[in-house]
């Protein structure tokens, strides 16, 4: 196996991103909530990060191989990583629903939006940041 000497994207800060998504709106849901402040907290917590632990692992998966040689690789664990983010998250949801009571399920949903909406927002925000490098 070849060592590829690019370096690959810091998607970590988009990491970092989706958890404090999830850490600040269940925040500010657990403020401005009227009744069961604690349950709507929590439950927006849970669905925040039953998108972002399989976004972590899709993004360290998805970057796990670099280089021309390295394509091939590089598709299979984009796949790969994609079908197991979709299942990590199932199993989130399917957890949550069964295991947590009581449960805010409106806001487990909210929480999982609020955390895929940042995880792209990042992901655009490092997309330009990389383009307008190359460009000047």
């Amino acid at each position: 196996m070849a060592v590829s000497t690019i370096k690959p994207p810091p998607f970590t800060r988009v990491i970092v991103l989706q958890f404090t998504a999830a850490v600040v709106i269940a925040a500010l849901v657990g403020v401005i909530a009227g009744e069961d402040k604690g349950v709507i907290a929590y439950s927006t917590f849970l669905g925040g990060l039953i998108s972002a632990i399989p976004g972590a692992y899709f993004a360290f998966k998805t970057f796990q191989h670099r280089g021309a040689s390295e394509t091939e690789k590089m598709v299979a664990s984009v796949f790969k990583g994609e079908v197991i983010k979709l299942g990590l998250m199932a199993a989130g949801f399917a957890l949550t629903f069964a295991s947590v009571k009581p449960l805010a399920p409106v806001w487990v949903f909210v929480g999982c939006l609020v955390v895929q909406l940042a995880g792209i927002y990042g992901a655009y925000r490092l997309t330009k940041r990389q383009t307008d490098r190359t460009k000047g």
